[in-house]
Formats: C-alpha cells, sequence, structure tokens
C-alpha cells in the first residue's frame, strides 16, 4: 500500500524514523517506540497508529 501522509516524526537532529514507524504499522504502541521528548513532530506518531486502525478496520470489512 502506498498512502499520502501529511508528515513525517524526526529524531532532534533530523533523521526520520523510519523504524519507530514500521513497528508501529506492524502493531507496537507509541509510547513503546520513541519518546515524545526525543522526536519533532511527535504528532505524527499517533497519525501513524490512526492509519493503523483505520486500515485494520477497513480490511476486516
Amino acid at each position: 500500500m502506498i498512502a499520502r501522509v501529511p508528515g513525517l516524526p524526526r529524531t532532534l537532529t533530523g533523521k526520520k524514523l523510519e523504524v519507530p514507524v514500521k513497528r508501529i504499522l506492524q502493531g507496537a504502541r507509541v509510547s513503546e517506540v520513541a519518546g515524545p521528548g526525543a522526536v519533532t513532530n511527535g504528532s505524527m506518531l499517533d497519525w501513524f497508529a490512526e492509519f493503523r486502525a483505520r486500515t485494520d478496520s477497513s480490511r476486516t470489512r
């Protein structure tokens, strides 16, 4: 699946958080993959968790 996203979470040094996003999409909780103080645009982590929930519910219909 390819999806357009509104942004990407990054570390304080500007690196993309690819592995934590992947883990969230695989079902991990946001609190397990990244600390809120180490991330800029941390609300995007919640966005990916909500995206996963939406796509999971649409697959089961």
